[in-house]
């Protein structure tokens, strides 16, 4: 199988707006696409698509554009769960 991350990522974006988890943007990062999806105001979930084995391997952020939050940020990480999730069981 041909691995191209920045399909995959484009197709993670489409999965996650279309669960109405809210707005995503792809941006290409070196040998990898990131999913950027902002779940409340300032508060963020990352999904780094990237080719491994043959496959696509992901790896998940949350928070800010520093990737950290604060107590504040807990009713956004309960809302970013579910859409982690949403994205482990497309692949």
């Amino acid at each position: 199988m041909s691995c191209d991350h920045g399909r995959e990522a484009r197709r993670i974006s489409e999965l996650l707006e279309s669960g109405g988890f809210g707005r995503a943007r792809v941006e290409p990062y070196g040998s990898y696409h990131l999913v950027v999806l902002e779940v409340c105001e300032g508060f963020y979930l990352f999904v780094s698509v990237s080719c491994a084995d043959g496959g696509y391997h992901y790896e998940f952020a949350l928070g800010d554009e520093n990737f950290i939050f604060g107590a504040e940020g807990l009713e956004c990480l309960e809302r970013a769960v579910p859409a982690v999730r949403r994205v482990a069981s497309s692949s």
